[in-house]
């Protein structure tokens, strides 16, 4: 009987040129900060006697780099376009999409505790309705950690929150230019909404790179706040 060998070996993504170790490093930074940022938030929320704890397959974290740039590298290799290099929109996208491909945030608790049952530390004031409500999202939140770790990475890869473009007089001149239409009574409402509606996407959307490219730049045409490069004059 004839034997026939099949050869493997690693693919080499890296280069000296446009995806280079140091970049794919950043980016890994970066991910990880975004997921730090995310996991300390949910951590100060929720009430001490919750017994869930967080971690990050670093093998699935590697994997999200290599994959991106996979991608990245068809479209720089391509020649149906002139893209030499992707902008701060696609590697925002490619690497949000195989964030939420591989998945590798991993919230673990013990067998015996209900996840439904989560508790938030309560805030002074507030009623038991608002209570139970904060407590209902927190335990929809812990579902999509990793949904939550893509958002922060895409929104704040493109956007620099904390310098804020458009302000309260800016949200009221919207609204008296539109007959008071206009469906958010602060720009903080408004970021507040997206960042809402973008994990739902994440969540439960079919999605691809492009899908998520197209709404970051959606996002910029009328920013409520200051831009963290020169996105658009890339390719």
């Amino acid at each position: 009987m004839k034997h026939e060998y099949v050869y493997y070996d690693f693919v080499d993504v890296y280069d000296d040129k446009i995806f280079t170790k140091e970049r794919a490093n950043e980016w890994r930074d970066y991910i990880v900060a975004s997921y730090k940022s995310v996991y300390e938030g949910m951590k100060e929320r929720l009430d001490y006697s919750v017994p869930v704890e967080f971690s990050v397959n670093k093998s699935l974290l590697e994997e999200t780099i290599i994959d991106a740039i996979i991608g990245m590298r068809k479209i720089v290799d391509s020649h149906n376009n002139s893209v030499e290099n992707p902008n701060s929109f696609k590697i925002a996208a490619y690497l949000s999409y195989w964030w939420l491909r591989h998945k590798p945030v991993m919230v673990q608790y013990p067998l015996y505790y209900d996840i439904r049952k989560a508790t938030v530390k309560r805030c002074e004031g507030e009623t038991s309705e608002q209570y139970d409500e904060r407590c209902r999202n927190i335990v929809w939140q812990l579902k999509h950690m990793n949904e939550l770790v893509a958002v922060q990475m895409v929104m704040h890869y493109i956007f620099d929150t904390n310098r804020v473009v458009c302000n309260k007089n800016s949200c009221n001149r919207v609204k008296r230019k539109n007959g008071d239409k206009f469906c958010f009574d602060t720009f903080d409402d408004m970021y507040a909404a997206i960042l809402k509606k973008l994990t739902y996407y994440f969540a439960y959307r079919a999605l691809a790179p492009k899908m998520i490219e197209h709404v970051l730049e959606a996002y910029t045409f009328h920013p409520a706040w200051e831009l963290t490069g020169s996105h658009w004059s890339g390719d």
